[in-house]
Order: structure tokens, then C-alpha cells, then sequence
């Protein structure tokens, strides 16, 4: 699963389970951060570990990413 697709199921997900709205939101905004990013950045960003350097992207945000890119979500 592409990190964009993983990031939207998990704040689909989240909102479906009535989880805060912040939360919800937050996944969204990681989604359409990493989505807009040119697909080289992206693969730098996550081969240094340089993710939260974005700005929307957090810890928990920049895991489920990187996971995804493993292929591991």
C-alpha cells in the first residue's frame, strides 16, 4: 500500500471509530503533504529519516509512511 492510500485508510478508519477530529485531520494533512511531494523527495525524506522536517508531518504520521513505503502496512 502507497504511504498516501495508508495515511487516508488510517484517517478513515479513525473517524469511522469516532476518534477525535484532530486526529482524523491530522492523517488527512499528512496525506495531502506527502502526496503533493515529488516522488524522489519523498524517498530521500524517508531514507534519512527526515520526514518530520515537514511541517503537518509528526512522529506517528511519519511511521505509518515509512512503514508503507516498506510495504509493511
Amino acid at each position: 500500500m502507497d504511504p498516501v492510500t495508508a495515511l487516508r485508510r488510517i484517517a478513515y478508519l479513525l473517524e469511522a471509530d469516532r476518534a477525535p477530529t484532530y486526529r482524523v485531520a491530522a492523517f488527512r494533512r499528512a496525506a495531502a503533504i506527502i502526496a503533493a511531494l515529488d516522488p524522489v523527495e519523498l524517498d530521500r525524506r524517508i531514507v534519512t529519516g527526515s520526514l518530520t522536517g515537514l511541517k503537518g508531518i509528526g512522529d506517528t504520521t511519519a511511521a505509518v509512511i515509512a512503514a508503507a513505503a516498506r510495504g509493511e502496512v
